[in-house]
């Protein structure tokens, strides 16, 4: 007997349609949205990819209340691919909970955002991608979305390079995504994807040449634009995901071809490596040569960006075997780290706790480090092992599920489009062990277990959730909760995605006002930014600054006036600190308020304020040698010069090559009186820093 299924409604293949849009928009707009108006450049991309997943929840509602069957939940669940996807996010989860800082796990950090919120919002996106996904025409109309834009991603570089004046050339570009590792982090997933399409369409009518014609260029576009990049991680991933991609496809019919060029390829690049490292290929001419200096440069792990990884790997093992105590309070879940790690985008706090003195001499000692640029090591830290396994688990999952799609394909294109989410993500993860994921490129990756979980093609004619018919006292009940529910889902989206743009806006109007000398006209700006975004401790933070600046460029004899904006700025470093009390730089900002405060009040409790945040940022920051110089300063600033002296041979215990530390103890020597130990020490700054003209000019002076 067969069942007849009634046909939707209206407002179900509208919702439907908008779920669609909504997953298509994304993957247009994300990897483009740029708020050239903003200050944090990776806002607009989180913004973006959040509102569109709520809106998207908030159709999927309506489609499911006005739909004539109801899912079957238990059907679905029985997925292979759902319960490890449910999985990753429980990991995501108790991480949050358990978390260092629960209230940075859970929104993320001002820099990256990457806390259990977009985490909820990419599975969110996934689980509805796979549930809609249904038809060959919506799998070709992603493939293209996916091409077109990027393609559109691919011209960024250079239309950036024009308005700039550079050369692409020479220059590494990072176009819409900001970073030219970013940028082919991004490529080198949207390849496969394209690759699959430009299989597709040349099984297609010929008035459909023109988009052959497109899928070609934009494959061109993209191949081309990630060689400008000359990103090494993403060029690795790059062969490693085509090479994928294309044994896929042809290994049915040309399993010679494929083994043969497997081969090829591992002897090239074996024999270039071997090369190298026994000296037979010169490595000095290859780095002068263009594009390839960028390859020939990553043997030598003693300089360069290659160094700083391997300083950054070798940090974040320690890490993730010692497993220390962060933060001011005793860790009453310590136990549990190597478990759940720290909590989701707390590694900031975290490498800070273990920063390695050598990276200060290597890269710049005022770099922000919050990623151990390897993403194992990433997750482990803010995971845990329960956290690399749910992801495992789900990466075996993907796995199986591709090949079991591949084995079933009839023909090349269905080959291809069980290849593509494949190569994505095997390129992904090869690039990943040498960065770190962003919005645009997790983005792609949970778009690629989406694809995997949606019904196979050749299954579209069957309803993906075996529905049963829905009971129409039941239908207008959940239609009334579908509805508000909606509202409560748009929402957030004007409010919080809305809000979080137009207050980042506020800010780099600001900070432009900051650089310019106008702190009060800043102040105003940044009391409307905390209007609408009260929870930004980094706001907080510059609001303070521009007190302190306010009070700093007073007249001295202004002093209630300097006290009074030193008091608010002080309240506004509090509140910063209450909202993030793991972050080193409030602690020390706080130490040097104070001590310019005890400075112009000649009040001695606010020196020991300040001293008192200085060891609280040492208990941040053991490893920072520059907080105990800058601790000495302030105590030669108020001619406790033995306390000084205490200061920098701390700073020369954990960093004995910081040449600041020998020009601080110098000044202190001589402030004493020992002109013998002063010498000394600036001849020992300018042997580590020779272009250092401030200790030049002091020993000249002592000589004289």
């Amino acid at each position: 007997m067969v069942q007849i299924v009634p046909s939707p409604p209206r407002l179900h293949r509208v919702a439907t349609a908008a779920v669609e849009a909504c997953w298509l928009a994304a993957v247009f707009l994300v990897p483009l949205a740029v708020n050239p108006w903003g200050f944090n450049y990776g806002l607009p991309k989180v913004a973006v990819f959040r509102g569109l997943t709520l809106l998207m929840l908030a159709a999927h509602l309506l489609a499911l209340a006005w739909s004539p069957t109801l899912p079957d939940p238990r059907r679905r669940l029985r997925h292979p691919l759902v319960l490890p996807i449910l999985l990753v996010a429980g990991a995501a989860l108790l991480s949050t909970v358990t978390s260092l800082s629960p209230r940075i796990s859970f929104v993320g950090s001002y820099h990256r955002q990457q806390g259990a919120y977009l985490a909820i919002c990419f599975v969110l996106w996934a689980l509805l991608v796979a549930t809609h996904l249904r038809t060959p025409a919506q799998r070709c109309r992603l493939t293209m979305a996916i091409a077109l834009g990027g393609s559109i991603v691919a011209l960024t570089p250079f239309i950036e390079a024009l308005r700039w004046r550079e050369n692409p050339f020479t220059w590494r570009p990072g176009g819409s995504l900001g970073n030219p590792i970013f940028l082919g982090a991004y490529l080198i997933m949207t390849i496969p994807f394209t690759l699959a399409q430009g299989i597709s369409s040349f099984g297609t009518p010929r008035r459909w040449r023109g988009w052959r014609a497109l899928t070609s260029l934009a494959l061109v576009l993209q191949v081309f634009a990630l060689l400008v990049t000359q990103s090494r991680g993403p060029w690795v991933g790059m062969v490693v995901g085509v090479a994928l991609f294309v044994a896929l496809v042809l290994w049915p019919t040309r399993r010679r071809l494929v083994l043969g060029g497997l081969a090829v390829g591992v002897f090239l690049v074996g024999g270039l490596l071997a090369g190298l490292n026994l000296d037979v290929v010169p490595v000095e001419r290859l780095s002068g040569l263009p594009y390839v200096g960028r390859v020939a440069g990553a043997i030598d792990t003693t300089k360069g960006t290659t160094r700083v990884r391997v300083v950054l790997w070798e940090m974040a093992g320690s890490v993730v075997t010692a497993w220390p105590e962060v933060g001011l309070k005793p860790d009453r879940l310590h136990v549990l780290r190597p478990v759940v790690g720290y909590g989701l985008d707390t590694a900031s706090a975290v490498y800070t706790a273990a920063y390695p003195p050598e990276l200060a001499h290597i890269e710049d000692p005022g770099a922000f480090w919050d990623r151990a640029h390897n993403e194992v090591l990433d997750v482990l830290t803010m995971r845990g092992w329960l956290g690399l396994a749910a992801w495992a688990v789900l990466g075996i999952a993907c796995a199986r599920r591709g090949l079991a799609l591949w084995r079933t394909a009839a023909g090349p294109v269905e080959r291809a489009w069980a290849a593509a989410p494949l190569a994505a993500l095997a390129a992904h993860i090869v690039e990943v062990q040498f960065a770190f994921s962003i919005t645009a490129t997790t983005m792609m990756g949970w778009l690629c277990v989406a694809w995997l979980a949606a019904p196979s093609p050749s299954l579209s004619g069957a309803s993906p959730m075996h529905a049963r018919r829905a009971e129409v006292g039941q239908g207008l009940r959940w239609r009334i909760y579908a509805v508000v529910g909606a509202l409560l889902l748009a929402l957030p989206v004007v409010w919080l995605e809305g809000g979080a743009l137009g207050a980042d806006a506020l800010v780099a109007r600001a900070r432009a006002l900051d650089r310019a000398g106008q702190w009060k006209e800043s102040v105003e700006l940044y009391d409307r930014a905390l209007a609408v975004a009260p929870q930004q401790a980094m706001y907080h933070q510059f609001r303070a600054e521009a007190f302190y600046n306010l009070a700093h460029a007073l007249p001295d004899d202004e002093i209630d006036l300097k006290a009074g904006l030193l008091k608010a700025a002080s309240d506004g470093l509090a509140r910063a600190r209450q909202l993030e009390p793991l972050d080193v730089e409030l602690y020390s900002n706080s130490g040097i308020l104070h001590a310019y405060w005890s400075e112009i009040a000649d009040d001695v409790g606010h020196l020991e304020m300040a001293v008192a945040f200085y060891h609280q940022a040492f208990r941040l920051a053991p490893t920072l040698a520059r907080l105990r110089v800058d601790l000495g300063h302030v105590y030669h600033s108020h001619s406790r010069y033995e306390d000084a002296l205490a200061q920098y041979d701390a700073a020369l215990e954990i960093d004995p090559q910081f040449a600041d530390a020998y020009y601080g103890a110098a000044l202190a020597w001589e402030s004493l009186g020992r002109s013998d130990l002063a010498r000394q020490a600036l001849q020992d700054a300018l042997e580590l820093a020779p272009d250092c003209e401030a200790c030049r000019d002091a020993l000249q002076a002592l000589e004289e």
